[in-house]
């Protein structure tokens, strides 16, 4: 432990995580003059842009002979010892397998942008924002939405990008599937040759080199030469350049709330090996929902913050369900395109059943083979067939909790219809093209949601339509967990957007 003689003055905001939520408010803060700190467990991960940043210390993505032994950071489960398993400090995803709902998330600075797929969207429905709370609605986060979506480069393709293995083209000789308009209609945050088909070097209005996107080479294992637009290029480099400073590979363990005020930050600097602790005026958490919820939850176990009453409660995994659609295609390989290459539709979308709309279905490129040593059966298995992605409304009624020292999900997907609509959509696409659509039975998200939920007072959130905590002030939470439902569609813009807006709610704050 570090001697508090020895420690740095306070801070004015030292923010927890580097993903949409936790970049998005860091950038804003220094962009306001604050004097902010940023710790992430993760690594800097070796890329194009990063390498010309000047970050020296950098850690591989999965890729090559090795590339296995860089994918998992930590298992979480019951049946572990201890709840959980560090594999690799310096890995990618973190996986928490609990009953009813798996969830994954990544490890790195720049959070979840290594692993996304690319996709810049705003929520499907316009209206997600209006009615959680008084004073909160779609209108008061335009002004975050645009400033996030213009930083992260966000554009739909256009058919002169000539993006090669695009869904309509594919798809386009089936009648059963609607097909006019899918290649173009996903916004994305990649950078699109200028000359399509020609990629190039180019350099950021941050200074930051990167390659145009690559097809085949900026998908869920990382963007290697920065063709897709990853927060710690897109935020970071601009945030370094105003003051921001950021201590990577330093894993959170708790959070103290001072008799004077302030916050001290316990944590473990994987670098030294030493556990460490610094001070802030104010603390935002963007760890990333389910390791949020984990912070919060020890933290109070351990008498550092004050009760959060609905702490951990009103969980969900926003209707996420994938699934490996065997497509056999032995003329294309399928991984050589973007990420993500449009929505799944079906002319007879009433096949699905009275009542039971169409649910938001995406489709886009598996790794490619050459990622990672698997073997040439899986090698054809990637290269031929396809990912599926399905989200919806879950009805968020998880409940997070933390018992002898152990992060426990309880959630019970069968009281969510969505999952059996997705599941009941991904069989009549096999069925319409002759090629089944297989998946776990367990539902996995990537984009859990909720369990610090935003609310009009302490007896209905936790925190407040600026992010602070009630019962904690000077505490914000930055990320999904404040959602208070689910986004049904990809959420990183609107984690980003969220961010930004907690950012402006501090400045305002500290006047």
């Amino acid at each position: 432990m570090s001697d508090p003689d020895d420690l740095p003055a306070p801070v004015d905001v030292l923010v927890i995580g580097s993903g949409f939520g936790g970049s998005a408010c860091a950038l804003a803060l220094v962009e306001a003059g604050l004097d902010v700190l940023m710790l992430e467990r993760g690594p800097w991960r070796d890329t194009v842009p990063v390498r010309s940043m000047g970050i020296a210390a950098r850690s591989p993505l999965p890729r090559g002979r090795r590339g296995l032994l860089r994918l998992v950071r930590t298992l979480r489960g019951r049946w572990l010892p201890g709840g959980r398993a560090t594999l690799n400090r310096h890995g990618l995803f973190d996986i928490h397998l609990d009953r009813g709902l798996h969830v994954v998330c990544a490890s790195g600075v720049g959070g979840g942008s290594h692993v996304y797929g690319g996709l810049n969207e705003r929520p499907p429905d316009p209206d997600y924002w209006n009615g959680i709370a008084p004073g909160l609605g779609a209108a008061d986060l335009e002004p975050s939405y645009q400033r996030v979506l213009a930083r992260m480069g966000s554009r739909q393709p256009l058919a002169d990008d000539q993006l090669p293995n695009m869904l309509g083209a594919r798809l386009g000789a089936n009648p059963a599937f609607v097909t006019d308009g899918v290649d173009g209609e996903l916004t994305m945050g990649l950078a699109f040759p200028e000359t399509p088909g020609q990629p190039r070097k180019v350099r950021t209005a941050d200074g930051v080199e990167r390659w145009e996107a690559r097809p085949g080479e900026d998908g869920v294992l990382g963007s290697a030469g920065g063709g897709k637009t990853t927060l710690d290029f897109a935020f970071l480099a601009r945030a370094l350049q105003l003051g921001l400073k950021v201590l990577d590979l330093c894993e959170v363990s708790t959070i103290e709330h001072g008799a004077d005020g302030t916050y001290t930050v316990h944590f473990v600097n994987h670098h030294s090996g030493r556990r460490e602790q610094r001070t802030a005026r104010r603390v935002v958490v963007a760890a990333g929902t389910l390791n949020t919820l984990g912070l919060l939850l020890a933290s109070v176990a351990a008498g550092g913050l004050a009760p959060m009453a609905g702490l951990g409660e009103r969980f969900g995994g926003n209707g996420d369900f994938f699934g490996y659609w065997k497509l056999d295609d032995v003329a294309r390989d399928l991984s050589h395109s973007v990420p993500a290459r449009g929505l799944l539709r079906l002319a007879d979308e009433e096949a699905l059943g009275p009542g039971r709309a169409w649910p938001m279905i995406a489709e886009g490129a598996l790794p490619t083979p050459a990622s990672l040593p698997l073997g040439r059966r899986i090698a054809r298995l990637l290269s031929g067939g396809s990912f599926v992605a399905g989200m919806g409304a879950d009805a968020q009624d998880g409940v997070v909790r933390w018992r002898n020292g152990r992060l426990r999900i309880d959630y019970r997907p069968d009281g969510s219809a969505i999952f059996a609509r997705i599941r009941d959509a991904f069989r009549l696409i096999g069925e319409r093209s002759g090629r089944r659509i297989y998946h776990f039975q367990t539902p996995i998200t990537v984009h859990p949601t909720g369990g610090a939920c935003i609310g009009a007072d302490a007896d209905h959130g936790v925190v407040d339509i600026h992010g602070q905590c009630f019962a904690n002030p000077g505490l914000y939470v930055a990320d999904a967990a404040a959602f208070a439902k689910p986004v049904s569609g990809p959420p990183s813009m609107s984690i980003a957007a969220w961010g930004d807006r907690v950012a402006q709610g501090i400045v305002v704050a500290t006047g």
